[in-house]
């Protein structure tokens, strides 16, 4: 698995596999675009958290929306539905994981560099690996 990808215009980096935390968390970097992020989703698997390393993003977090920015620490605790938009100068961000999830986003990636990935298709990837997406509308647009 190469361990570096472009997933939507993002370039992730699998810092940690899932296999290299006995089966507990991954560990990703993302270097984003302005103004993507994902649809509403949720993990059933697990928490999730964002270190914001530079930046700006906005989160909504259940009925919350909150504005992180570097230094930043954001939680998503389990089956929380989440998602962010990152602010108008990109941002890089460290990500804590559920387990497994490097595989959605690795596999989404492959199928990219081929052609269009359809929602449908990405959205059975990541039920696969433990996201379950709830709308989607702006998905990485």
């Amino acid at each position: 698995m190469d361990r570096t990808f472009d997933f939507h215009g993002t370039t992730m980096t699998i810092k940690s596999l899932t296999s290299e935390t006995g089966g507990i968390y991954t560990i990703l970097y993302a270097v984003h675009p302005p103004n993507v992020g994902p649809a509403l989703h949720l993990h059933p698997r697990g928490s999730e958290c964002f270190y914001i390393v530079k930046g700006r993003y906005n989160f909504v977090l259940g009925n919350r929306m909150m504005d992180a920015i570097s230094g930043d620490l954001i939680v998503v605790p389990k089956n929380i539905p989440h998602k962010f938009t990152v602010g108008i100068e990109g941002g890089e961000v460290l990500i804590i994981s559920p387990p497994d999830l490097e595989n959605y986003f690795s596999q989404v990636s492959e199928l990219l560099q081929k052609g269009l990935v359809t929602w449908e298709l990405e959205s059975e990837i990541a039920q696969k690996y433990g996201q379950v997406f709830l709308e989607n509308t702006n998905h990485w647009k």
